[in-house]
């Protein structure tokens, strides 16, 4: 049983629904409409108590013979009142569960039956990386609360998974869960995406959502609404830091057998007048560019200067700098 958060009339309402097998798939069930405030469902006799109200309990039990009330009472927490959750969440400890490790049998039919496109987006809110490495060797405990769930609560699981991402987050998120960089070689495909070619990665994008949007929807004459957030995610935000420089620094030191070798000082910001320079621009021409003009211009700059290219490597980290300087004064 879960809660899921959907649009109807451009209102948000929750609505209590299940999992249940159907032949071989997993699918969504309605159990109860809760409307836009599931709150108006708890009632507080005084104090810091509370409790749901019985003619809701009345109605699931009805509906779900089974019904875990104790996983009802979790579903309502976000929704009661933030003075008694204060008071009382050292009281809400529920009793550990032993855990119990998978058998074989178990992560094998986890392997098989999770989506890759799953699989990556657990994978990126998990470590925060976007080079995840062969899918085949992601421990299946990763993704067992994936396991036999419907297409419904999965999308509703990553919804409130995805609250803890950051802005600039959120296009690398979705650059890696569609698994994008196949499409393209080299070093800077799985760490600086930015220094791709943008028009390339954003056809590759509108590509492989219009795939999922059939093979997990059966959808083709529109995007479903779950997919629509991820085309808002990543044509609506720009990428955020990437570790690609820190990964070269330390390559570079790595690589140094001079035993008076001294590691460069913490990089320090860059003037503006000096990041101008380097693209050659003048304020009023970067006040009439957006974050794409200025991203494709560093792109083609990149290739040029990249030292797997034969550029300078402190030509290339001032660059990225420089980079970065301007794209703070385009926000």
């Amino acid at each position: 049983m879960y809660l899921a958060k959907v649009k109807k009339e451009r209102q948000t309402t929750y609505i209590l629904r299940e999992s249940v097998r159907q032949g071989e798939q997993m699918v969504a069930r309605d159990i109860f409409d809760l409307g836009s405030c599931p709150g108006a469902w708890i009632d507080y006799p005084g104090g810091n108590a509370w409790y749901l109200s019985p003619d809701l309990e009345s109605r699931i039990s009805s509906l779900v013979p089974t019904l875990d009330r104790e996983q009802l009472e979790d579903l309502f927490w976000p929704f009661i009142r933030p003075a008694i959750r204060r008071a009382t969440r050292t009281f809400r400890q529920r009793a550990f569960k032993k855990y119990t490790p998978m058998t074989r049998a178990q992560k094998e039919t986890i392997a098989k039956q999770v989506h890759a496109f799953d699989k990556r987006r657990a994978h990126f809110l998990k470590f925060g990386t976007m080079d995840q490495g062969p899918m085949v060797n992601m421990p299946a405990v990763i993704f067992r609360q994936l396991h036999n769930k419907s297409r419904d609560e999965i999308e509703q699981l990553f919804m409130d998974q995805e609250r803890v991402l950051r802005k600039k987050d959120l296009k690398s998120y979705i650059y890696t869960a569609l698994d994008l960089h196949r499409f393209f070689q080299g070093l800077m495909a799985k760490q600086m995406p930015h220094a791709l070619d943008q028009d390339k990665v954003e056809a590759f994008c509108i590509q492989e959502l219009c795939l999922l949007n059939k093979e997990l929807f059966e959808l083709t004459s529109r995007l479903h609404e779950y997919l629509i957030r991820y085309a808002i995610m990543f044509f609506d935000h720009t990428y955020g830091d990437s570790v690609l420089l820190d990964d070269m620094v330390q390559d570079f030191q790595f690589r140094q057998r001079n035993r008076w070798f001294k590691p460069p000082e913490a990089a320090r910001q860059l003037p503006l007048s000096r990041a101008f320079k380097i693209f050659n621009l003048t304020a009023k021409a970067l006040a009439s560019m957006d974050k794409k003009d200025l991203t494709r211009e560093f792109r083609r700059l990149a290739r040029e200067h990249h030292p797997d290219r034969g550029g300078s490597h402190d030509r290339f980290v001032e660059l990225s700098n420089a980079y970065q300087a301007l794209l703070e004064k385009l926000s």
